[in-house]
């Protein structure tokens, strides 16, 4: 006898159910129009990185997709109700992802759908595991859930897709992609080195380099003004003729860039090394990539959180979403 109150129910077959005192917000219409946009960041992202690979787009434009779509699965992680509804909204953006490449071998898409797929989903459930223990909130935990396992898919998407591309390029970024790496770069050489010519022509770098190196050379000291040109000349057309012949993947005209020929040099000795290994090379090259990635991908998680930070305050701000409270009774087992 519990005195005037009723005794709770000690059915386990049909256990009392769970009181909500304040509801949980729902937003059908509103989760449909985050289930899309995370379809078409998906999409967007696949289709920046099929234009990335075989037109060289910009690279901001390719990390700003990226960002986009890492910002909307932390969303869908927090605001996703129903597992079922989720894998399929998840299934699709595998599909997406790789749909630009159908023309690419079925079965390297095969398993790259399904490991997206499965990084996603594991994101997913680890972070809605990791909400629904928690009396508040833990946005940050959230989003690192979401956003560790979905980096993680994305780069083997990369790296997966990227394989069947070595045969033309080995080299991950475009021309103009390292053309703009080359020019930030080189400011910081020319702090060590401020008179070797890097964002000039081609000719005008083998020059600067040879006269670098003879500078220090007492014999050319003793030349004459005439003859210390003619001798830089010399060198600088010795060193053109070297690398033309040895590890530019195709010439490079003295007037062109110095990063085309950099760019020419790194590629004909990435196709020499491919030449040489076999199929080990792609494996090896594969690996090397997605391992540097990988630590650039640690920076990228930090960025995605304090974006997905700053996009759902904004929602919270505009009363698109809302926190609320619950609270519930829940059957236990104890001593009478």
């Amino acid at each position: 006898m519990l005195g005037d109150k009723a005794a709770p129910s000690q059915n386990l077959i049909n256990p009392t159910r769970i009181a909500l005192s304040g509801g949980r917000p729902t937003g059908f219409y509103k989760s449909i129009v985050l289930d899309v946009l995370a379809i078409l960041a998906a999409l967007g992202f696949g289709y920046g990185y099929y234009r990335y690979l075989t037109q060289g787009m910009p690279v901001w434009i390719l990390f700003v997709a990226l960002t986009l779509f890492a910002v909307l699965a932390v969303l869908q992680a927090f605001l996703a109700r129903h597992g079922g509804r989720t894998l399929f909204v998840v299934f699709v953006e595998a599909l997406a992802l790789i749909g630009f490449f159908w023309q690419d071998d079925v079965r390297i898409l095969v398993i790259t759908g399904f490991v997206v797929l499965i990084f996603l989903v594991w994101g997913y459930f680890s972070a809605r595991a990791r909400l629904d223990n928690s009396l508040e909130i833990p946005f940050f935990g959230v989003a690192n859930a979401t956003l560790t396992k979905f980096t993680t898919g994305v780069l083997i998407f990369m790296v997966l897709i990227y394989v069947p591309q070595l045969g033309g390029n080995p080299l991950l970024v475009s021309q103009k992609s390292f053309r703009t790496f080359f020019d930030w770069a080189s400011g910081f050489v020319n702090d060590f080195y401020p008179s070797l010519s890097l964002n000039g022509s081609f000719g005008g770098f083998s020059e600067s380099f040879a006269k670098m190196e003879l500078t220090n050379n007492p014999s050319f000291q003793n030349l004459t003004s005439d003859q210390q040109s003619a001798a830089v000349q010399q060198e600088s057309q010795q060193l053109e003729q070297s690398l033309a012949a040895k590890n530019l993947a195709s010439p490079v005209a003295s007037s062109s860039p110095t990063s085309d020929a950099f760019y020419n040099i790194l590629q004909g000795m990435m196709n020499a090394w491919q030449s040489e290994s076999g199929g080990w090379f792609d494996i090896g090259w594969a690996a090397v990539i997605f391992i540097a990635l990988r630590g650039v991908g640690i920076l990228f998680i930090w960025f995605a959180e304090f974006i997905s930070l700053i996009f759902y305050e904004m929602l919270l701000a505009i009363g698109f979403i809302k926190v609320g409270e619950e609270s519930h009774t829940r059957e236990i087992v104890g001593y009478s």
